[in-house]
This record gives C-alpha cells, sequence and structure tokens, in this order.
C-alpha cells in the first residue's frame, strides 16, 4: 500500500515524493511527471547534476529551450530551458538530501 512522504514541494516548480510502500520516487516538473525506482532516480539525478555542472550560462538565453533531456522512454525527451534545469537541479539536490537524511536517520535509530 502506498503511503507517500514529501521530499521537495514548490507551487511553480513541482515536487518530488517518496512512497514508502513500493519505495518507489515520483517526481512531477512542469507538466512531466516521472516516477523512478530509488537507483534510477539517483542515476536522473547524477544525469542532471553534470548538465547543471557542465552546461555554460548564457542570460541572453537562459529562458530558451535548448536542452534535450533524455527519459527511460524511447523517443521521449524533456525539453528545458537554462532556468528550468538550474530549478529541476534544485528541486532534485533537496529531495536527494532529504533522501540522504532519512537513510541516515533510519541507520541511527535501528530501522
Amino acid at each position: 500500500m502506498c503511503s507517500y512522504q514529501t521530499l521537495f514541494h514548490d507551487d511553480e516548480s513541482g515536487y518530488v515524493i517518496l512512497c514508502r510502500g513500493c519505495d518507489s520516487i515520483q517526481v512531477a516538473f512542469g507538466n512531466l511527471l516521472l516516477t523512478w525506482n530509488r537507483a534510477d532516480f539517483y542515476d536522473f539525478f547524477r544525469f542532471i547534476k553534470r548538465m547543471f555542472n557542465e552546461t555554460p550560462v548564457d542570460a541572453s538565453g537562459i529562458n530558451r529551450k535548448t536542452l534535450a533531456i533524455p527519459v527511460p522512454c524511447d523517443g521521449v525527451r524533456m525539453l528545458l530551458s537554462i532556468r528550468e534545469l538550474q530549478q529541476l537541479h534544485h528541486m532534485l539536490d533537496l529531495a536527494e538530501t532529504e533522501l540522504q537524511s532519512q537513510q541516515l536517520m533510519s541507520l541511527l535509530s535501528g530501522e
């Protein structure tokens, strides 16, 4: 049975929630909803983090949708601007920090 815990929520950018029942992570960003197992979520986060760190910021094109982010469905990509990449990275980074905190707390409490 699904029991959701919010890892990140922002009315404008989206949310990241964890299902404690099946250990899946749901990412809502813009009009896209992705559901990952934990390992795939971390792979996706690492990919976004790498793009975030390697993509030069061009102030004149910060809102231009030029970044195609692959998702596991063939032929489907997320099309983002640099500003949206920044928002997505921020959202995933905070959610990942919350996940790490929860894992540490459960180790310390012996669960």
